[in-house]
């Protein structure tokens, strides 16, 4: 301390200025040190997502737009024969099940006592005319007044009803198919006795057959009588029909209307209460046929496609199905020509910028690269 005391002022004065320089140039060092030690480090920048999808073209067709209506199988005709007289089953001709020409034997009744009656109608009928006969010659030569015409006349007529219905009665113990079908179910047997109006059997036509269901007010106003339509029974046989019947007030229940299809059956494959599916042609609308794996919801839970345009970009398209058939649908609603996303349309969202990859490359990935940058000079 002696010693800084009795330097010069000057002297002390040039020293720190000489502290402070040393100082200075000690920090300033460093930091380029530092700085020169970062910039010769590698630095790692995150490359952003690109995500590889795969596309197909598809070029948008006129089709029809069918209606996939929920039906079932039933005969045009059935009908329950009744017995018109009584009297006991002597003879059984069609078995159950067997199909009948119309006009054909079902069963015979014992005739008993009819035929002496018509035999005695018959000859109360002759001598009826007879009288008649008679009675207008009588007439001609005024032997006969009008009241005694009319009564041999009257005679006459009723001795004829006698026989008619002797000779009906006798007519309604064969039993007889009213069309041809098939005998679904006999109720009687050789020896039982059956009264007016007991059943025999149910007949049932089967060529042709109809199909009938029920559609929505959106479709019944592109349907008319007389038009086409096909039906996919259950065993997967296609039949086509024409449509026969539209109903002309929706049930009160289920607010539709019921529809029915006539459908030929010469084979008789047909029967009555299975299911089928009908399908009604309604318009026709330009559509694309894509695999059903294809269709996506979009953010808002809409339901889609989506698609890939000329810059690489994501887009979204709503569809709308309008045939379902063979594993394949057909969408309505989306551009005429349009590249869709076959795979990896979960991964992106519209908007997206998306590689499109080959179509026998590996499956779509999300790939971050990191890749090295040199440090600036």
């Amino acid at each position: 301390m002696n010693t800084i005391k009795n330097l010069h002022p000057a002297w002390i004065a040039g020293i720190i200025a000489v502290a402070v320089t040393l100082w200075v140039l000690s920090g300033v060092g460093a930091d380029n040190a530092d700085t020169a030690d970062e910039a010769e480090k590698p630095v790692k920048v995150a490359k952003a997502s690109i995500v590889k999808v795969e596309v197909t073209s598809s070029q948008a067709q006129e089709i029809t737009k069918e209606a996939e209506v929920n039906s079932r199988t039933a005969p045009v005709r059935s009908v329950r024969v009744r017995a018109e007289t009584s009297g006991r089953v002597i003879e059984v001709v069609t078995r159950r099940g067997a199909k009948i020409k119309k006009g054909g034997i079902i069963a015979r009744l014992a005739l008993n006592e009819r035929k002496a009656q018509l035999r005695q109608a018959n000859a109360v009928l002759q001598q009826r005319r007879l009288q008649n006969e008679a009675a207008q010659r009588l007439r001609e030569g005024d032997y006969m007044t009008e009241v005694e015409l009319a009564q041999a006349k009257a005679n006459y007529e009723i001795a004829l009803a006698d026989v008619e219905r002797i000779q009906q009665d006798i007519n309604h113990t064969v039993i007889r198919a009213p069309f041809s079908g098939v005998l679904e179910s006999r109720d009687v047997e050789v020896g039982d006795y059956v009264k007016v109006g007991d059943e025999i059997g149910y007949i049932i036509e089967q060529d042709p057959f109809i199909v009938r269901g029920s559609v929505s007010e959106d479709v019944i106003g592109y349907l008319e009588i007389g038009q086409p339509g096909s039906v996919t029974l259950i065993n997967n046989e296609v039949k086509e029909g024409v449509v026969r019947y539209i109903a002309g007030e929706a049930d009160k229940q289920t607010r539709t209307y019921t529809v029915e299809l006539l459908v030929a059956n010469p084979d008789g494959r047909l029967i009555a209460g299975t299911s089928a599916l009908m399908r009604l042609p309604l318009e026709t609308v330009k559509a694309h046929e894509l695999e059903p794996a294809t269709l996506t919801l979009n953010k808002d839970g809409k339901f889609g496609i989506k698609s890939v345009d000329s810059d690489d970009r994501v887009r979204f398209y709503e569809a709308k199905i309008v045939r379902n058939k063979d594993e394949m649908v057909w969408l309505a609603g989306l551009p005429d020509d349009i590249r869709v996303i076959t795979i990896g349309q979960d991964y992106v969202t519209e908007g997206d910028t998306v590689e499109v990859a080959n179509k026998h490359q590996e499956q779509v990935s999300a790939v971050t690269e990191e890749v090295m940058v040199e440090g600036a000079e």
